[in-house]
């Protein structure tokens, strides 16, 4: 369950009349999303079908999202498959619904790849796409600092290792240590406009091929190995939460193929996956521990808490951390 600002068909097509895209006829509530509220948007211009998707932000502060706007169109001029915001009729992208920022863009065609099923051509695909996309953010001016990066980590995990049980808080005070102390020593590795974020539930594929990446609202300027190891611990994922070689393999290859790796980037791998499970461990459990939103009733609580459960990541960095350490000896 991820509506967390319900709206009305009356609220939606009090926003439309900003715009010139045709009339509502339906209008669906999406439940993939994590932080956001979206709803699918089907409307009528003049007997022809379009669907949009409403993005309702609830946590991320207006002001911040010119950058992901004029990023998006970059990534549409460099020739990428993104949805790029829709104008209204006064050319403005950034609206306001019930007080949050709210963007409408493009519905692409294609279905999101079955987690449990990825391929090894869909991980080619892939690692060529988030290499593209880094290629393109390098050439860029914007910048964007990362919210989520190491002072935000450090902050987060000191405030949640008091609201843990004792094996849990033991871990992450560990593993914060051991991995903040390890940092430093890859601190020129290449950066650049990163997307921050993706999820295999972040691809559309149709007809067997990449017919969009979405959700850029985690892109900032990072490390491009760290973008990287978030991407490979979602998609070379196995039941066991281990890497799949073959998945593993075939994506950096691809990746590597249009922007290969530094030796350092090479050095740096084992702690940038640990970095990356971390990362979605903490932030995972904030939504968990301190929901931003008030369910309606105790069912729509379990199904929020039930589909922000940590405890996946927090396994993850521990296969990880016991990766790393096998090379090491």
């Amino acid at each position: 369950m991820s509506v967390y600002t319900h709206l009305t068909q009356q609220e939606i097509e009090q926003l439309l009349t900003r715009y010139d895209l045709g009339n509502l006829t339906s209008f669906q509530g999406i439940e993939s999303g994590v932080e956001n509220t979206n709803y699918f948007l089907d409307i009528d211009d003049k007997g022809n079908h379009q669907r949009y998707v409403l993005t309702l932000f609830e946590y991320l502060p207006a002001d911040t999202l010119p950058f992901f706007i004029q990023y998006t169109d970059e990534l549409k001029a460099f020739g990428l498959p993104v949805p790029n915001p829709i104008r209204d009729k006064s050319g403005v992208a950034l609206q306001s619904v019930k007080g949050k920022p709210a963007l409408i863009v493009q519905c692409f065609a294609g279905q999101h790849p079955d987690a449990g099923n990825l391929s090894l051509d869909q991980c080619q695909q892939i690692g060529a796409m988030l290499a593209k996309i880094h290629k393109a953010g390098q050439d860029s001016s914007l910048y964007q600092e990362n919210q989520r990066g190491l002072a935000w980590l450090d902050a987060q995990q000191k405030r949640l290792i008091p609201l843990l049980g004792q094996d849990d808080a033991h871990f992450m005070a560990e593993q914060w240590h051991n991995i903040s102390d390890a940092l430093p020593a890859f601190d020129n590795l290449p950066t650049g406009l990163i997307h921050g974020d993706l999820f295999h539930n972040n691809v559309l594929f149709d007809q067997g091929r990449i017919s969009a990446v979405i959700d850029f609202y985690q892109a900032c300027n990072d490390w491009l190995i760290y973008d990287l190891a978030v991407t490979v611990n979602d998609w070379c994922l196995t039941d066991s939460l281990e890497l799949d070689d073959h998945r593993t393999k075939v994506l950096m290859d691809a990746y590597a193929q249009i922007r290969p790796f530094t030796e350092n980037e090479q050095k740096a791998w084992p702690i940038m996956l640990r970095l990356a499970a971390f990362r979605f461990w903490i932030s995972r459990l904030i939504t968990f521990v301190y929901p931003e939103t008030q369910a309606d009733n105790e069912q729509e609580a379990n199904l929020l808490r039930h589909f922000l459960d940590p405890n996946k990541f927090r396994d993850m960095l521990r296969k990880r951390t016991e990766l790393a350490l096998a090379e090491l000896i």
